[in-house]
């Protein structure tokens, strides 16, 4: 499948052209913003087109990021300045999330996702790279370091989905996520740090992951890249919501997660929405040996727009002695 131009938009994923145009705009205006220097980058996979934000010394080592579930690359604006300061930064457009990238997402439930961030590292030339990824992302990453871990140097997984079994988060996302009779400023306005932490808690909810997940909801259609809406009748299949409800919130089977090899951080926030966080690090100490875990303090799923300065410190410590380690 060939890449959407500008001209010519591919609008199969979004709900109109007026939507599609909403958040252009958005990723387009938070692109200006970036506190450093950008190239815009286009590679081809089997999945077609994936595009990327490309910053950070030519001869920096390589690390790819990789957003969540409805996410694209401008999403991290917080680490992008402070990893490109050594580091050679690849921010992926998933195919099929509304980004740049072709609106062919790779199949959830096929193990889609390890195959192109595969085709990614074989285009950009690279034989590994350091990974980091965000929620759902940090189970394709976990995925690929199982399948191929000569491609991956070292994970970095902030709140990760995959690990631990994971509670959806019905009230939120049925009372304000999901809430398609409001407009996109009134979701906005709607998503505050109340909304996925308790009264305790002291931060801001980050404005810009406010406003793309209130313009994902209204204009994008999240069922359809995820595959599990019935082409035939148009409507959400039933056996494959719960196949994927499996996949992303029950944990990897113990089996399959002993394969992992590859040394890791995971960054939690003290109030995940999605699970314990005490007990993901209790079970990452007692059952995957090549992980640490680190639990920032008055955040929730959100951690990295929560506490960017925490997060990237963390980040940039491990990837430190990552380096040092190899010589």
């Amino acid at each position: 499948m060939e890449a959407a131009t500008l001209n010519e938009p591919d609008l199969s994923l979004y709900r109109s052209r007026q939507g599609y145009d909403a958040i252009r705009r958005w990723y387009d205006g938070l692109l200006d913003s970036f506190e450093v220097q950008v190239a815009s980058h286009t590679i081809d996979t089997r999945f077609g087109s994936t595009h990327m934000l490309v910053a950070g010394p030519e001869d920096g080592e390589p690390i790819v990021l990789v957003q969540a579930l409805a996410g694209s690359a401008p999403l991290w604006y917080h680490q992008m300045p402070a990893l490109a300061q050594q580091y050679r930064v690849y921010a992926l457009d998933t195919p099929g999330q509304p980004g740049r990238s072709a609106p062919n997402p790779p199949p959830l439930l096929k193990g889609g996702y390890p195959n192109w961030l595969l085709d990614v590292l074989d285009a950009l030339g690279l034989p590994s790279a350091h990974f980091a990824g965000v929620s759902s992302a940090s189970w394709y990453i976990m995925r690929l370091a199982i399948q191929a871990p000569e491609r991956v140097r070292k994970l970095v997984m902030v709140s990760p989905t995959g690990i631990v079994g994971a509670r959806f988060p019905f009230k939120i996302m049925l009372t304000r996520v999901l809430n398609k009779k409001k407009d996109a400023d009134a979701l906005e306005d709607d998503l505050t740090t109340r909304s996925f932490m308790p009264e305790s808690a002291t931060e801001e909810y980050d404005r810009q992951l406010a406003r793309a997940m209130a313009l994902a909801t209204r204009h994008y259609r999240l069922e359809k890249s995820l595959g599990i809406v019935n082409e035939r009748t148009g409507r959400i299949s039933t056996w494959a919501s719960l196949k994927l409800v499996r996949t992303l919130f029950l944990p990897e089977r113990r089996r399959l997660l002993k394969q992992l090899r590859t040394p890791g951080l995971i960054i939690l926030g003290e109030h995940e929405m999605l699970y314990n966080s005490p007990a993901l690090v209790r079970r990452v100490k007692r059952s995957l040996p090549t992980l640490d875990a680190v639990i920032i303090p008055g955040t929730g799923h959100s951690a990295m727009y929560d506490r960017p300065d925490l997060v990237n410190a963390e980040i940039l410590s491990f990837l430190g002695a990552a380096s040092s380690s190899r010589g």
